[in-house]
């Protein structure tokens, strides 16, 4: 399923904090978003996920228009996971990852054994099984985290949207966590802070000031130029000598 958006905008009191960003992520393509702090990328990510009514703009779910779409048929299509989302309620992480489920229940929330295995897988897929029934108030930042990725894996979703899924991990879960969203067979996009691992994104999107600024291969637009330009560094790419893989490597403007 592709994901489209059409000169999106959304302000505060007067102030624009993402203004005329049009882009399309291709079925089964990974896009990068990065940019500073306050650039836009939550918001431009709430818009796309639906949680947030842009100002001004469209955005399509394989061409069709998304506020012409109920919230469950968008949330059967569109997974979000926010940045900072948290409980008081005294649930277990199974209850959480049960949450997922419900754009699938019936009217009378009938629970099914198909509902039981999509729960299991995704607490699976992020190394979570072992922590069923924990409650949440017990668990550590990147456990939690875990737990957010896992709920919206079990809404087995066609788009998934990710806003800073590696903060509060260790570096071990950094790349699982990365590696899995690379092998899913659906659309994504992944707002990151770590420009070495947004290279390993099909495209990137780099946010500046609310707009889309640049839009491509990661490669093509991690220039020195917009490097310094958007973060205020100076970086270029190296080769490691040992596997020849290419990653950035930074230092601070004077």
């Amino acid at each position: 399923m592709s994901l489209s958006c059409h000169n999106l905008g959304w302000s505060v009191r007067g102030t624009s904090i993402v203004s005329g960003v049009t882009l399309e992520v291709v079925t089964g393509e990974t896009l990068g978003l990065v940019g500073a702090n306050g650039s836009g990328k939550s918001t431009l990510l709430k818009m796309l996920a639906g949680i947030q009514k842009p100002h001004i703009g469209s955005v399509l779910l394989s061409g069709v228009c998304c506020s012409t779409l109920g919230q469950r048929e968008i949330a059967r299509s569109i997974a979000f996971v926010e940045q900072h989302a948290e409980t008081t309620d005294r649930i277990t992480v199974r209850d959480a990852v049960e949450l997922g489920r419900t754009p699938w229940l019936d009217g009378i929330g009938r629970w099914s054994k198909f509902d039981t295995a999509s729960v299991l897988r995704a607490l699976c897929a992020v190394e979570m099984t072992s922590y069923v029934d924990r409650y949440w108030h017990t668990l550590s930042g990147g456990e939690r985290q875990r737990v957010h990725i896992a709920r919206s894996l079990a809404q087995d979703p066609k788009v998934l949207l990710l806003d800073e899924p590696t903060n509060h991990l260790d570096i071990h879960h950094q790349l699982s966590i990365l590696s899995l969203v690379h092998t899913l067979e659906i659309t994504s996009v992944v707002a990151l802070h770590d420009l070495n691992h947004a290279t390993q994104c099909d495209r990137i999107g780099v946010m500046h000031h609310g707009q889309l600024i640049a839009l491509g291969r990661p490669h093509d637009i991690l220039t020195p130029d917009l490097m310094h330009q958007t973060f205020g560094v100076h970086a270029r790419f190296v080769t490691d000598p040992h596997d020849g893989s290419r990653f950035l490597r930074f230092h601070q403007s004077a």
